[in-house]
């Protein structure tokens, strides 16, 4: 019998752990825009548990697998990790757990019935699928309308396939859908129907989630040539292998994301030469670091503090670029206000121009309709209820929101979500978006206390052989080193918490503690700031006062009797192996051949976490003889883990002995290394050293 640690269903089960977690967040977490429980299912992660995993993910986060390819990673920006080594790769980790399970290999929270409202959903986007999938999961019945073939909104359409594999993301689709979300594709509002059609046809609610399609253009001379190239249309054109007029000396205005998008996709059609010119200096440019990194790894040149103010068209073709110098972008405040020196003017050559300087919407949704829009032009909207100036009508994402990520596009479509549900059973539209507050930093002490670990490298093509493919630049994290990168989370707001009313202030939990995290005065406290979750305090408190935040330190003996419950023992001893959650993912990787008779496998994040009472423990549920597997000294995630145990298996079997009962019975054994093939062999190997009979 293989047993993994509790599910993200058993925590859910658990309300004083639930309570504890709630009163404050990792940074992590906090950071997170649908506010996922990225320590949660990177513990999944750690101990092989991939379904488990896939689902604390899903649970917040519909768009898993685009996310795990192309999000900001604002997580990882706040890892608190960052302040002993490197931030943990929450992404890449992402990455590898939801595309090794695939739309199959997550549950699907589809609701009893679909008998609620019919809703209306504009846009197949982030956004709009978010705010379609919480709905069918309140049985309301969403169909989504698309205007192009495919769903999946600017992941699919203009987000280079490089970057994003048009296979992955169907994953996320496929998983959205089977919840009950019917889809509509080909078929545009304000054009094909519109949305006083949509009420017509008995579409309670309409929410709007179009996104910003349309890139803006600058009105200058020239800028009517065919090959000036919006960024978007470019882009949209290169994702349905559409035919693009592209010459060999391509100019890309802009400094931006999609800029980038727009150059590296140009390079990859074959142009001899493309550079980008932006307003902004390299530090200032709004484009992700790494994304101007990969971009000059490929040969794309920066121009750097220039804006345009003519394209040079002679006998009919591009021939350049006049631009003028940049003297600042941001006033003293921060907001945009370029200046320029119109002393200054260059001419840049090029024969083909691609503009990226900033997204507009695409209104036409409001055609035939009466939804309102300011002398902006822009959708009048109510921030607080989502709602626009129609009742009963609703928007989301980047047609309201500033523009952002695909991860913020789903947290708004989530909002909308809750705001149609309140409206359609007529109640006032309030939505709480309180948090609970941030745990802080970690002290400079306290981090260097932290085993250093190195941050698993993703592995990228040269970038000689990616400029001539749209095939991935990068390669998914192998099975070993996410798990060895999953480890290295110090588990921030999982650990462990005094009970003040059973404290002596007997110092236990100071002497044991390998961070010198507990203050002990008249009673004890712990830091959960500080608290690194390592669970040795709770195994030797010996007025039990201790209890853990992120796990039910009472659950194991529960678990330890199902496992016995389990395991096929044919007439064989029955043993538990208690073993290091760094060899979880021993039991995945074997055949049900290699799982040993009789003996029922328990994996711990940390074997730290076993107390003198879980060991006698397990003989009190049947068990007729305990294994010990604990990592070898300096391998396990926190410091003093494999001694502490050990002392903890020698009083056990002194208690055994004084009771008149065989302490061979009891045996703990180190594994050589981390690799979890070895689990098998030296599992076979301690349990011929057992006594028999």
């Amino acid at each position: 019998m293989r047993d993994g640690d509790l599910t993200s269903r058993d925590v859910a089960a658990l309300p004083s752990t639930c309570e504890l977690m709630e009163r404050e967040w990792s940074p992590c977490r906090h950071a997170c825009p649908v506010h996922a429980d990225v320590r949660g299912y990177i513990e999944a992660i750690a101990q092989g548990r991939w379904r488990d995993a896939t689902d604390l993910i899903r649970d917040n986060l519909p768009f898993a697998v685009v996310c795990g390819r192309i999000c900001h990673h604002p997580c990882e920006a706040n890892c608190r990790r960052r302040d002993v080594d490197d931030p943990l790769a929450i992404r890449e980790l992402k990455r590898f757990v939801v595309e090794l399970q695939g739309a199959e290999g997550a549950t699907v929270h589809k609701a009893a019935s679909q008998d609620k409202a019919r809703v209306a959903v504009v846009g197949a986007g982030p956004a709009g699928m978010s705010a379609a999938l919480d709905l069918a999961k309140m049985g309301y019945r969403p169909t989504v309308f698309e205007k192009f073939p495919v769903a999946g909104g600017i992941p699919a359409t203009t987000v280079p396939k490089y970057r994003l594999p048009r296979e992955a993301l169907q994953i996320d689709i496929d998983w959205i859908c089977a919840h009950g979300v019917e889809l509509a594709t080909g078929l545009e509002i304000g054009k094909d129907k519109t949305i006083d059609d949509l009420r017509a046809e008995g579409f309670e609610a309409v929410v709007v989630a179009t996104g910003l399609a349309k890139s803006r253009l600058l009105p200058m001379p020239g800028a009517d040539h065919p090959r000036v190239h919006p960024a978007l249309k470019f882009l949209t054109d290169v994702s349905f292998d559409h035919p693009v007029d592209l010459g060999q000396n391509v100019l890309v205005v802009g400094g931006g994301n999609v800029a980038v998008d727009a150059a590296r996709s140009a390079v990859r059609l074959g142009t001899g030469r493309v550079r980008m010119m932006c307003l902004e200096t390299l530090a200032e440019m709004p484009a992700y670091e790494w994304e101007q990194q990969e971009a000059q790894e490929e040969g794309i040149e920066f121009i750097h503090r220039r804006g345009p103010i003519e394209i040079l068209v002679r006998q009919g073709q591009i021939v350049g670029v006049k631009a003028r110098a940049v003297t600042r972008v941001f006033d003293e405040n921060e907001r945009f206000d370029p200046q320029y020196d119109d002393s200054d003017v260059i001419e840049l050559a090029c024969d083909t121009v691609i503009m990226a300087i900033g997204q507009a919407a695409d209104m036409g949704f409001v055609e035939g309709s009466s939804l309102r829009q300011d002398d902006r032009g822009r959708l009048v909207y109510d921030a607080a209820t989502q709602q626009a100036s129609l009742p009963g009508v609703f928007a989301c994402g980047e047609i309201v929101t500033p523009p952002g990520s695909a991860v913020e596009a789903c947290a708004s479509g989530q909002r909308a979500a809750v705001a149609v549900d309140l409206f359609l059973r007529g109640h006032q539209i309030r939505i709480d978006d309180s948090l609970p507050p941030e745990i802080d930093s970690i002290a400079e002490d306290t981090a260097e206390k932290v085993i250093n670990v190195s941050r698993e490298p993703v592995e990228a093509v040269p970038p000689q052989t990616r400029v001539k493919t749209f095939g991935p630049i990068d390669k998914t994290l192998a099975r070993e080193a996410a798990l060895r990168e999953s480890r290295r989370c110090m588990n921030c707001g999982a650990g462990a918490e005094v009970l003040v009313d059973k404290c002596a202030a007997c110092l236990t939990c100071l002497r044991v503690c390998p961070f010198d995290i507990p203050k002990v005065t008249d009673v004890a406290r712990i830091d959960s700031s500080l608290c690194q979750a390592c669970g040795m305090c709770i195994a030797e408190c010996p007025a039990g006062a201790i209890i853990a935040r992120g796990w039910d330190a009472r659950g194991l003996p529960a678990r330890t009797s199902a496992a016995l419950a389990s395991a096929a023992s044919d007439g064989h001893a029955k043993i538990v192996a208690f073993i290091c959650g760094h060899h979880a993912s021993a039991a995945d990787w074997r055949g049900e051949s290699e799982v040993v008779a009789g003996v029922a496998e328990v994996y711990l994040p940390s074997v730290a976490r076993l107390s003198v009472s879980d060991l006698l423990a397990a003989f009190e549920k049947g068990a007729d003889r305990v294994l010990v597997l604990a990592c070898h000294e300096g391998a396990d995630r926190y410091p003093q883990a494999t001694r502490r145990i050990s002392r903890r298996v020698d009083q056990a079997r002194q208690l055994l002995a004084e009771v008149g009962l065989d302490p061979d019975c009891l045996r703990m054994l180190e594994l050589p290394d981390e690799d979890g093939e070895a689990v098998h062999p030296a599992l076979v190997a301690a349990v011929e050293t057992l006594p028999a009979g």
